[in-house]
């Protein structure tokens, strides 16, 4: 399977008996599906039913659809000369003549046009509706198609960029893990030297803090610094973060809100790796992985 990317186009056009029908489809990144449909006025009465299949097709991006419609013969759809409604007339004329003293004018054409029911639409209302259904039907459908198709070749080329994405980041968690132990002796190495100065500048003053706080008890509270800096915790969870985002990427499709929790959750224990890491050497690395982790944010934005 393969992850689709939400920013695509698609069009379709299709011709009738009638009509040729156009639709144009243009979706872009959104947290949900939010559909925005545009009409001929004549056609409004569909706008839930495509709303409604352009939400079963695509599950999330701003979708913006365009619909138009042309008639191939303009002289076919032209009003229809209604012979029964001229009959039904001249019959009530002839009936107001037997009643009046004096012979009325006669109707003329255009008077007899101007009347209700003489002309008519070859197509007039349910039936008319009725006469688009299946060419909209039919072009709308193309036309997700399109889009659909198009999502999916972008969604192939983003899951091979977070792949990289992904790989680099995995690299500086592997870089700093391995590390991770050196580091900590390091800190612990630093704090006992800052600890042992301490007793040295109370010892010159007079004072001994010794007397108050065993060595043991000193050298435990040292111990509880340094543990409080490692990283192990932290690197553990993002190693796990990696290898659920990698299932997702292999997984494919209609991950991407599943994808954006994941960055957070990633940002979130680089923040805390970077905090707890001061040292110069670990600072290049931390650095790398919050780029990273930022870039595979940015990406997942537009993954449907």
């Amino acid at each position: 399977m393969t992850l689709k990317s939400m920013t695509a186009f698609g069009s379709a056009e299709i011709k009738t008996q009638f009509f040729t029908y156009r639709c144009e489809i243009r979706t872009l990144n959104s947290r949900f599906c939010d559909v925005s449909v545009k009409l001929p006025r004549s056609l409004l009465a569909f706008e839930a039913q495509i709303i409604q299949r352009i939400k079963e097709r695509l599950l999330r991006g701003k979708v913006d659809v365009f619909i138009d419609t042309v008639p191939i013969d303009r002289t076919a759809l032209l009003p229809q000369l209604n012979a029964a409604a001229v009959q039904h007339y001249t019959r009530l004329s002839d009936e107001l003549q037997s009643h009046l003293r004096e012979t009325p004018r006669a109707l003329s054409v255009a008077e007899l046009f101007r009347l209700e029911g003489v002309l008519e639409s070859p197509l007039q209302g349910q039936d008319a509706l009725a006469s688009h259904e299946d060419g909209l039907k039919k072009v709308l459908e193309r036309a997700c198609e399109a889009v659909i198709k198009q999502r999916a070749s972008e969604g192939h080329a983003l899951g091979i960029a977070l792949g990289k994405i992904l790989d680099q980041i995995s690299e500086q968690r592997e870089i700093i893990d391995g590390k991770r132990q050196v580091i900590q002796a390091q800190v612990y190495e630093t704090y006992r030297k800052r600890l042992d100065k301490l007793l040295q500048n109370l010892e010159d003053t007079g004072k001994k803090l010794n007397v108050l706080l065993p060595e043991e008890r000193l050298l435990s509270e040292v111990a509880l610094l340094t543990d409080r800096s490692d990283i192990e915790e932290e690197v553990t969870r993002l190693g796990a973060h990696i290898q659920e985002f990698q299932r997702l990427l292999a997984g494919g499709e209609e991950v991407g809100r599943r994808m954006d929790f994941l960055c957070q959750e990633m940002h979130r224990e680089v923040n805390t790796i970077s905090n707890k890491m001061t040292q110069l050497d670990l600072a290049q690395h931390s650095l790398l992985l919050k780029q990273g982790v930022e870039r595979l944010r940015q990406q997942v934005q537009n993954i449907e």
